[in-house]
């Protein structure tokens, strides 16, 4: 097979994936996605020197995507061989597509700039104190009171979603600083399962220290996956804690929606807490701006409507962003600008009446 140049061919209705096998190795080739796309067949048809799958358009801008190749009962995970378009990914790197109407965030070319610090502390809580990396932009006296964006996964998403370098191109709209929380290694299920000892350690020891470091006025939590599922948690069991939430593909699990997370280890915990936050009466409840963006094909979108809806009804000033895009990095990066601004500036003025925290001095 003489694979044509742009490979996989990619059209506003469909995908053609191509991948030779002239030596006839594979018994089969699979496309492997992380949404369904039922009922599109995944795999690939036989066809002269290798083997070729067309994909109707799913509901997405761009999709991420590996290639199973089958030889008897052994099965192969691969990236595309003839797509040089990849992104890394913690279970290892992907191929991805981009339909020709999707477009990257204007703010993507900025380059972080800007001061870091570590911020030390003891646990008080858990059994480990919480990695923590405090970003400020240039130029900022720490004496300046500006909101606090805190981020689970907050180096995460410095590294595969620029959050810094969309942090930096931010600071239009006013300064404000970045706390970039880390769960350590084989900890972050536990921590960011709806633990309230996660929670606690967050409102009573970490940001109290940053706050010996730098004057805070707003604070916002973002988080995404579980991490977005830790945010809301830790805002329902320290309402004054935060001022507003940003939570992306949260991990809202219920027993109804999930049951194919069943086997995972904190499952039943989750269940438990997100009941708990959906049933809280009014009297339980001090509602903030809240920002929730989930892709409109992954698994978690029943449970973020859910979520949506609960909040809502509890009295949140919520807005729902529906995105074309799975349960990826890039999806939630993609979201931010806007919104998040936004959602910073609404924050700050619920909490002081007053812009972004002010001008810089």
């Amino acid at each position: 097979m003489q694979l044509p140049d742009g490979v996989p061919i990619v059209t506003q209705t469909d995908v053609t994936f191509l991948m030779p096998d002239p030596h006839s190795e594979y018994d089969g080739v699979r496309l492997e996605l992380d949404f369904s796309v039922a009922p599109a067949d995944l795999d690939f048809s036989a066809v002269d020197g290798g083997w070729q799958l067309v994909l109707p358009r799913p509901a997405v801008g761009r999709f991420e995507y590996q290639f199973t190749l089958r030889r008897g009962q052994d099965y192969e995970w691969t990236i595309d061989p003839a797509n040089p378009a990849s992104v890394p990914n913690p279970f290892g790197a992907k191929s991805e597509v981009r339909f020709p109407d999707y477009e990257e965030p204007h703010w993507l070319d900025s380059v972080a700039a800007g001061s870091s610090l570590s911020i030390k502390t003891r646990p008080r809580f858990l059994s480990q104190a919480v990695p923590v990396t405090l970003w400020s932009p240039e130029g900022l006296d720490p004496r300046q009171m500006t909101p606090l964006l805190i981020a689970n996964d907050g180096s995460d998403m410095a590294d595969r979603g620029s959050l810094l370098g969309w942090a930096t191109a931010a600071q239009a709209a006013g300064p404000f600083r970045v706390a970039l929380l880390d769960p350590p290694h084989g900890l972050r299920d536990e921590w960011y399962a709806a633990n309230p000892a996660y929670a606690d350690e967050i409102v009573r020891s970490v940001l109290p220290a940053i706050r010996r470091k730098v004057r805070v006025g707003a604070v916002v939590g973002l988080g995404a996956s579980l991490g977005g599922l830790a945010m809301v948690a830790l805002q329902a069991r320290h309402p004054a804690a935060v001022s507003a939430l940003a939570v992306q593909s949260g991990s809202y699990f219920t027993a109804d929606l999930d049951a194919q997370e069943s086997d995972f280890y904190h499952f039943a915990q989750i269940c438990s807490a997100v009941t708990a936050i959906a049933e809280r009466s009014h009297s339980q409840v001090r509602p903030v701006p809240v920002l929730i963006t989930c892709g409109v094909v992954e698994e978690n979108f029943a449970n973020n409507l859910a979520m949506a809806a609960a909040l809502a009804g509890q009295g949140y000033e919520l807005r729902m962003r529906e995105v074309a895009d799975a349960h990826t990095m890039i999806g939630w990066r993609d979201c931010w600008s806007p919104d998040l601004e936004e959602l910073l500036i609404a924050a700050s003025r619920t909490l002081s009446g007053a812009g972004l925290g002010g001008k810089r001095d």
